[in-house]
């Protein structure tokens, strides 16, 4: 670009009077000089709902509104982070949001995306620069000179004329497109918030959302089964997020509360009513109050705590530990197991009543290895996350790495797969693809594959006492993610998905602080 045409270029910039002018001049000269394939400017509106479309090279193109509640849209997530993000391959972002995939629809030969914050005087994010093309382009042109300086012009151009542009102006502006957006809106908001949450494109995962959003307003108690790791903690906050209940999402785990405090947890209790009770406190169901309260491993719940339960259910109507008078709380319930409860029911330890009535609507959430086609979007959309998280630069999956994946049992689920994606990353360059080896190694470490006396792992299928190969095979896996972790106790209970009482115990029981020098 010679200096004549970086001279027509500042004045035609410099004489906008309109942001939509300034970013247009700066587009139609800057897209065919650097070989673009595409660009478009935004403005998010007064309301932060959405972003607007301001400018685009081709000029043509009808840009859709882009709804700011889409957080892993890229062009949302750079404004909402106030820092430039870059794609390398957008046809590896799945499940993002429905308004960022009409706008790549416009360029769907593209590869990459560069998206640039744009601010006001008063440094608050108001627009959005977003450039489509080919990755290696994009590294090599942030580091040319002339191209910064032109991008530092527009970018202190723009934010004066957003400055100057009136509220009036910007109400009317805004007015046309807001009406025609809240028409077509309807109930999409839900649908967007459970196809980029709850991830997958089979058959089986459609039906699933369908299903939670019919759940989604409903008054009734709901049931979540499924194995360990297939994400019911995370569907039922799903669901109330869904909803139209503006109250809080109250969380409670069964199985990690002992036993003689679950109570006050879930109903509060007096000054004084236990030893150590030195306040009031208010409990979980009242904080419920309005939204939904979640009880995990309902299984796991005390038998004589469960008629309470039924009572409470019953009537709305609960009475804090030492308290004499009665209270009420408006929430909805929502429990998950992963044990079967007819089972629990025969044992005598569910009581079957407190089973029907909380299981007046029901979901049960499949087993990923019955979804196996679901695997490559969900471990892209966990290494997105890992990327925006850690700011960090991994490059996709290989070919061969996905299709060794989706071979995968992963008895673990969804969980499993998430922290063997979290892993691998870690172990991966910037830049760089996960590759088979990598995922590979870290599923079959180098200790699982002898026993601790230098026999082949195959003598524990010989084994004739199970308990005994159990404890064998666990003492490897969790001594080795220990040694790959540096000894940190928290990442591999997180890795291995238990708690980390739980690895705390297994490692007295098995002496694996002498096996780790870090613990």
């Amino acid at each position: 670009m010679d200096a004549v045409a970086v001279a027509q270029l500042v004045r035609a910039m410099a004489m906008a009077t309109q942001p939509e002018a300034l970013s247009q001049a700066f587009l139609d000269d800057i897209v065919p000089i650097w070989r673009w394939q595409g660009a478009c400017c935004y403005r998010r509106n007064l309301a932060g709902d959405c972003l607007l479309p301001l400018a685009s090279v081709p000029s043509s193109v009808a840009l859709p509104v882009l709804d700011t509640s889409e957080l892993d849209n890229p062009v949302v997530y750079c404004l909402s982070s106030a820092r430039p993000c870059q794609v390398d391959d957008i046809n590896r972002l799945v499940s993002v949001g429905e308004s960022f995939d009409a706008l790549r629809a416009h360029w769907p030969s593209t590869q990459a995306l560069l998206a640039l914050p744009l601010k006001n005087t008063r440094q608050e994010m108001t627009g959005v620069l977003v450039f489509f093309g080919v990755s290696g382009a994009l590294l090599a042109l942030q580091a040319a000179p002339l191209w910064q300086a032109l991008l530092d012009t527009h970018e202190r151009l723009f934010a004066r004329l957003s400055d100057l542009v009136s509220t009036e102006q910007s109400i009317r502006y805004e007015r046309t497109v807001h009406r025609k957006r809240e028409a077509d809106r309807g109930d999409h908001r839900a649908e967007r918030l459970l196809a980029s949450e709850f991830v997958g494109e089979s058959a089986v995962t459609r039906h699933i959302r369908e299903e939670m959003l019919r759940l989604a307003d409903s008054t009734l108690s709901i049931l979540i089964t499924g194995e360990t790791g297939t994400g019911k903690d995370h569907a039922a906050w799903l669901i109330h997020q869904a909803s139209a209940r503006g109250g809080p999402f109250v969380p409670v785990n069964c199985a990690a509360i002992p036993n003689e405090l679950i109570e006050a947890e879930l109903f509060g209790s007096t000054r004084g009513a236990f030893t150590g009770a030195t306040q009031a406190r208010s409990g979980l169901v009242a904080e419920a109050h309005g939204g939904t309260l979640f009880l995990d491993e309902i299984g796991d719940m005390p038998l004589a705590l469960q008629g309470t339960l039924l009572r409470v259910l019953n009537e709305k109507k609960y009475r804090p530990v030492g308290a004499t008078k009665e209270r009420e709380s408006d929430f909805r319930l929502i429990c998950a197991t992963h044990q079967p409860l007819s089972r629990r029911i025969r044992e005598g330890q569910f009581r079957e009543d407190l089973y029907y009535r909380i299981r007046q609507q029901s979901l049960h959430l499949t087993p990923l290895r019955e979804r196996a086609e679901d695997i490559p979007a969900i471990a892209t959309h966990v290494l997105l996350q890992h990327n925006r998280a850690r700011h960090a630069h991994v490059a996709g999956f290989s070919d061969a790495a996905l299709a060794w994946l989706r071979n995968q049992t992963l008895p673990g689920n969804v969980r499993e797969l998430r922290n063997l994606v979290l892993a691998a990353a870690e172990r991966t360059g910037q830049g760089k693809p996960i590759h088979v080896e990598t995922m590979q190694a870290l599923t079959t470490p180098a200790d699982m594959r002898t026993t601790r006396d230098g026999a082949p792992l195959q003598d524990l299928l010989s084994m004739h006492n199970l308990t005994e190969a159990m404890d064998t095979f666990e003492r490897l896996m969790i001594g080795d993610r220990l040694r790959q972790l540096n000894g940190s106790r928290s990442q591999a209970a997180q890795s291995l998905g238990i708690p980390k009482r739980t690895l705390a115990y297994k490692c007295r029981k098995w002496n694996l602080d002498r096996e780790t020098d870090s613990l």
